[in-house]
């Protein structure tokens, strides 16, 4: 059993979480005549796979694979199975578009094999057999320190290996690479969307995902080592690129098929996409500060609502990062108090809203309803000149919360500022003024039930 790394340990809730982003319960849209993966079965001698990977045939570490893990004693243990004809478990190869090979399954065998010809490890540590007990003679020993016999038998001994070719459909080709993965820590589709379309894209994805802005905003670290962040990224582009309105479930293959369509992006696309991004990121930042992507959750019977601040909630973060793509920053900046307030409202006060962000997430309708009512809520504080004038700035809220946190209308304490809105004492339709004498701080629940006249 190869060991596994203590920095890639995750706790349950960490694990659930990562679950919860990246799994998908849609069935996948392929028509029938397209279901089918195409494979190969082959053996190839160690002294072939040497050869491969020194012609830069095959990429014996794809990026979405763990760092070479095994121990001194499992490769050395692995190198004694050879030589003992103890069968080897068969290896899987992906085929790529120009001819070459990429290890989908068997990474720390095929390292382990041929670290022991060229005489080192991946890290340059020396590779001398050890702790063998059924062949404790050859412990202490390089390859070169064999006896020819035993050398010729290690590069001559055949590896039982499947290709998938590269005329796979694509999408279940993706989905036959996540069930294949058997390493210590199972994949996840981001880590394995790195070898599947390697190229250009993947590398900026790569580049992206090192923001510091990015990361203080999600501050999950092994969401970055597990290369969840890039697939954060690689859905904003999607969704941005090719409209939400343009969206068909399953996220995956939708994100997926962006990454096919562009994998060798152009440098002017390039230089697009990146700004694209940081434009977003940028006022994300300033709008929804460290509650970004994160969903606010209110108190039931009178209680206090909470921030889900230990989770990422995707269907916000498509909305917070993919709404703001059309609009300015000055656009954005000038209503950025009242965007965070209408979105808080949304969160609140609209059921419907609060179960898209929850409930099959994926689903076309769902997400497109979603998009629907963010982006008119958009559409309504930015487009509209008179809203500004009809709506109090958060410094008034701050104002009167922290004078008396008190309901004007139910005289209920407010436990929560985010549970609070502030509303004209005499009705903005009847003449009242936006001016902090004209104001009044009330749950908003209460103020749903208010009605156009003076309380």
């Amino acid at each position: 059993m190869i060991k596994k790394m203590e920095e890639n340990f995750l706790t349950n809730e960490e694990e659930q979480e990562i679950v919860d982003i990246i799994e998908d319960d849609v069935i996948l849209d392929i028509e029938a005549g397209q279901r089918k993966i195409i494979w190969q079965a082959k053996d190839f001698s160690i002294r072939e796979f040497l050869t491969m990977k020194n012609d830069g045939e095959l990429l014996l570490q794809p990026n979405y694979q763990r760092n070479y893990v095994a121990t001194d004693l499992i490769a050395s243990k692995l190198i004694e199975s050879i030589l003992l004809d103890v069968p080897i478990p068969v290896v899987y190869l992906a085929e790529e578009q120009d001819g070459s090979f990429s290890v989908i399954d068997g990474q720390q065998r095929l390292t382990s094999f041929l670290s022991f010809l060229e005489g080192k490890f991946p890290d340059n540590r020396p590779f001398k057999l050890s702790g063998l007990k059924v062949l404790p003679e050859i412990n202490r020993r390089f390859f070169i320190d064999l006896d020819s016999e035993l050398q010729k038998k290690i590069r001559s001994t055949t590896i039982h290996s499947i290709i998938i070719k590269k005329e796979s459909n694509p999408d279940i080709k993706f989905e036959i690479f996540e069930r294949l993965n058997t390493g210590s820590t199972k994949l996840n589709e981001d880590e394995i969307r790195n070898t599947v379309y390697r190229g250009k894209y993947i590398d900026i994805l790569a580049e992206l995902s090192e923001n510091q802005g990015f990361h203080v905003l999600v501050r999950k670290d092994n969401f970055k080592k597990r290369m969840i962040y890039r697939g954060m990224i690689l859905r904003f582009f999607a969704l941005s690129e090719k409209s939400y309105l343009n969206y068909k479930s399953s996220m995956k293959q939708f994100s997926n098929k962006e990454l096919r369509d562009n994998k060798d992006l152009s440098a002017s696309k390039e230089k697009e996409y990146k700004a694209r991004f940081e434009h977003c990121l940028d006022l994300v930042k300033v709008v929804f500060g460290e509650m970004a992507f994160r969903r606010y959750m209110p108190g039931e019977n009178g209680g206090a609502g909470k921030w889900g601040e230990s989770q990422i909630n995707m269907a916000l973060y498509d909305l917070q990062m993919v709404g703001f793509v059309n609009y300015t920053k000055n656009d954005v900046l000038a209503k950025a108090d009242l965007i965070r307030e209408g979105l808080l409202d949304l969160m609140i006060n609209n059921q419907q809203f609060r179960e898209l962000l929850i409930w099959q997430t994926s689903d076309t309708d769902k997400l497109k309803k979603r998009f629907r009512i963010y982006m008119d809520m958009l559409d309504t504080i930015i487009g509209d000149p008179s809203y500004s004038q009809r709506n109090f700035s958060l410094s008034v809220k701050q104002e009167l919360f922290n004078a008396n946190p008190f309901c004007a209308i139910s005289g209920q304490k407010i436990l929560a500022i985010e549970d609070s809105e502030v509303d004209h004492v005499i009705p903005y339709s009847k003449g009242g003024k936006t001016e902090i004498n004209n104001a009044q701080l009330v749950l908003r629940y209460f103020n749903r039930a208010k009605k156009d006249k003076i309380e």
